[in-house]
């Protein structure tokens, strides 16, 4: 399912020119709305999970992003493609909230970080797809495709549990408020790094004249690789050390981008940056385990609310926004969103015990 979520969410960045020149450059605005929609998703439906039932909030989640993607091979208004996309979003992340829910709740303690770091980096694969999905199939038929496929997920839903527990503890307000506000701190920072890097790699890699395509594809399929590596170090050596390590991987190669003018370096240090982003493998089950459960779906989607909408929602405009030259601006947005992460990381909570490791 997650794997489905991630292609539905990003297929419509692969064919954005050639809806642009049906739609004009309005269409372009569908990708923040889909993260706003993403922002608003996540929390909603993480309420009702926490309050009712996660397995029907999941059903909600599904039927939000299947049935419009299904729509837009119809659909020939732009206000209603605005709709769709936020619907789509909406659905996407109140699907992937849920999923780190489950991981944490049902995936034997010292594989949590295995187990969620996998999902997540099926964000990687659901981007290639999309990429080689694109390439394949004319407009049209992309879209309707791709809602074929995504009905998969309907079809896989009867078999997913309820999943509920409760807990002795009672956390006090302040505990709560402070984890809250470092997860969204590193949140933010994820977001801004992950999308932006993904999102902007194939135009950066083209204006430099390289084999966008191919260059893409190889570190989407690294990062993938980083992210489940990433997953079960942190199980191991415990998510805080291994967030630093990939920080600093983050840091160092972002630094080269910003002042590098080789284009070999550019291209090393975008599939090093893919390796890097692997501090954001684990952290949606490192928050599922530190929030307890009666309100373990909506703190962790409350962490993620400000991510999704500042880094999902306006990360590539903020770029796009400065100044210097896309190789820059990219490498200044790395550098400052990894700092962000930093940060945040020096505050949190560590959840692998002695015992849980290995």
């Amino acid at each position: 399912m997650f794997l489905l979520a991630a292609l539905s969410v990003y297929s419509i960045s692969f064919v954005l020119p050639s809806l642009s020149t049906i739609y004009g450059k309005g269409i372009y605005f569908t990708v923040p709305l889909s993260w706003i929609g993403g922002a608003i998703g996540g929390v909603a439906l993480s309420i009702l999970a926490d309050r009712w039932s996660r397995r029907f909030s999941l059903l909600i989640s599904i039927l939000l992003f299947t049935l419009p993607l299904l729509l837009n091979s119809v659909i020939r208004d732009l206000s209603l493609f605005y709709v769709l996309w936020f619907l789509i979003g909406f659905g996407v992340n109140g699907e992937n909230g849920l999923s780190y829910v489950y991981a944490a709740e049902l995936s034997p303690p010292k594989y949590r970080g295995l187990v969620g770091s996998i999902m997540q980096g099926l964000y990687f694969v659901g981007g290639l797809l999309g990429l080689i999905w694109a390439s394949v199939f004319k407009l049209n038929l992309y879209f309707l495709s791709l809602g074929v496929v995504s009905l998969i997920s309907l079809a896989l839903w009867p078999l997913i549990p309820e999943s509920t527990r409760r807990s002795r503890s009672n956390p006090s307000a302040h505990g709560l408020f402070k984890i809250t506000f470092l997860g969204a701190i590193f949140s933010v920072g994820s977001f801004l790094f992950v999308v932006p890097l993904v999102s902007l790699s194939f135009t950066l890699l083209s204006l430099l004249n390289l084999n966008a395509f191919l260059l893409l594809s190889i570190a989407l399929l690294v990062g993938m690789v980083g992210f489940t590596l990433a997953g079960r170090i942190s199980d191991i050596w415990g998510r805080k050390r291994t967030t630093y390590m990939f920080i600093g991987v983050s840091l160092v190669f972002s630094v080269v981008m910003l002042l590098s003018g080789e284009p070999l370096l550019v291209e090393i240090s975008l599939v090093a940056l893919m390796v890097g982003s692997s501090f954001f493998a684990y952290f949606g089950i490192w928050m599922s385990e530190i929030f307890p459960p009666e309100i373990r779906a909506t703190g962790t989607n409350t962490v993620f609310f400000l991510g999704r909408l500042i880094g999902g929602g306006f990360g590539v405009s903020l770029v796009l926004l400065m100044p210097f030259g896309l190789k820059d601006d990219l490498g200044i947005s790395l550098v400052i969103s990894s700092i962000l992460v930093l940060i945040a990381v020096l505050g949190l909570p560590e959840t692998v015990s002695q015992g849980r490791k290995g």
